[in-house]
């Protein structure tokens, strides 16, 4: 995760007539080349179960620590793909389209994701169920 920068989020900008030297990209859904930005709020203990999202994305860690284990699927059961990745205050980690993985929210957290395009997220939860 660590050494993957997505390059979709950080392409398609749009240049500002008015400030030369600036460009951006919205979150105006109309906008085809758009990024959703969210702040986003987690309390300690928080788990997000295996999902995957279409598009690339970006977490920032304002504050506090999670834990990323990613899966890949084996004969429609869902097996862990390395080690846990932790990420703390001060750290930014990618995670590629579509690949699968929970969230451990070990302590409160505060955090700014953005994903490329229009938010998408798909839950992968009952391939790991089936594999307890």
């Amino acid at each position: 995760m660590s050494d993957f920068i997505s390059k979709n989020i950080w392409s398609d900008f749009t240049k500002d007539p008015e400030m030369p030297g600036f460009s951006f990209r919205d979150t105006d859904e109309k906008n085809e080349n758009c990024v959703t930005a969210l702040l986003e709020r987690w309390d300690a203990g928080t788990y997000e179960a295996p999902h995957h999202h279409p598009n690339d994305d970006m977490s920032i860690i304002v504050k506090g620590e999670i834990a990323i284990q990613f899966y890949i699927k084996q004969d429609g059961e869902l097996v862990k793909d390395g080690e846990e990745v932790i990420l703390s205050a001060g750290q930014t980690g990618y995670i590629q389209a579509n690949r699968i993985h929970s969230v451990l929210y070990k302590t409160d957290c505060d955090m700014v994701y953005i994903q490329d395009r229009v938010f998408g997220f798909e839950s992968d939860e009952q391939a790991f169920i089936s594999n307890i």
